[in-house]
């Protein structure tokens, strides 16, 4: 059986980052609460696990906005609206930050108080209103209901997006997952190649984007996941 190589430099990242925009978070008055959810929440990440915050505010379209949430220790390469991801009356957003030069997924959900529960796979980090918990998980509780409808995106959009998708590929690469090879394929590379040339295949593909800060993150994190696998 083979097993997830480490990456304790990713890991290092995200906790720094993590502890940074929690303390902003918890200095913001109009922040009723915050949880770490996905495999953070859950208690099964590993050093290549990404960031999943449920994020309770009591002004929803104060926080839905480019720029509004914090950065970190690092600088936004990448956001979008993903607010199609949670149901009606809440809003979604799907950003790249750049940390010591390497890449962070994080998705936040941003949730008004009069809709918030904590779903059973959280682990809450502060509440300052009593929210009540959910016997369902995050996917049940995501998926409860209407969802909100995608927002258009433009050419432009989806493909920096792809780009800053493919250490989300790399990642399932470390972790030998199936995934990784449809990921590849969603991407628009060979997904019946080597998988570490298909990824350097596509970080070419992209330069024509004009995104620095996110091709050279993703080149980095594919230079990391090369010598993680050696």
């Amino acid at each position: 059986m083979t097993s997830t190589p480490p990456a304790p430099r990713l890991a290092d990242l995200r906790e720094r980052w993590l502890s940074a925009v929690i303390a902003a978070l918890q200095g913001d008055a109009k922040v009723a609460g915050v949880a770490l959810v996905g495999s953070l929440g859950a208690g099964r990440a590993d050093d290549w696990s990404d960031v999943d915050l449920l994020v309770v505010v009591e002004d929803l379209d104060d926080y839905a906005v480019p720029g509004r949430l914090p950065q970190g220790p690092g600088r936004l390469a990448f956001e979008i609206d993903a607010r199609h991801n949670g149901p009606r009356g809440t809003r979604a957003i799907s950003a790249q930050y750049v940390v010591e030069d390497l890449p962070l997924w994080v998705d936040w959900h941003l949730h008004p108080v009069s809709l918030a529960n904590w779903p059973s796979d959280s682990s809450v980090i502060f509440d300052r209103r009593g929210i009540a918990p959910t016997p369902a998980t995050l996917s049940e509780y995501l998926n409860r209901g209407e969802h909100e409808p995608a927002t258009p995106k433009t050419d432009d959009e989806h493909d920096a997006m792809r780009l800053a998708l493919i250490p989300i590929a790399a990642k399932q690469v470390a972790r030998q997952s199936p995934d990784a090879a449809r990921t590849i394929e969603y991407l628009g590379g060979d997904h019946t190649a080597d998988q570490l040339s298909a990824l350097d295949e596509l970080l070419n593909q992209f330069e024509h984007l004009g995104r620095a800060d996110s091709l050279a993150a993703g080149r980095a994190y594919v230079e990391l996941l090369r010598g993680a696998i050696r």
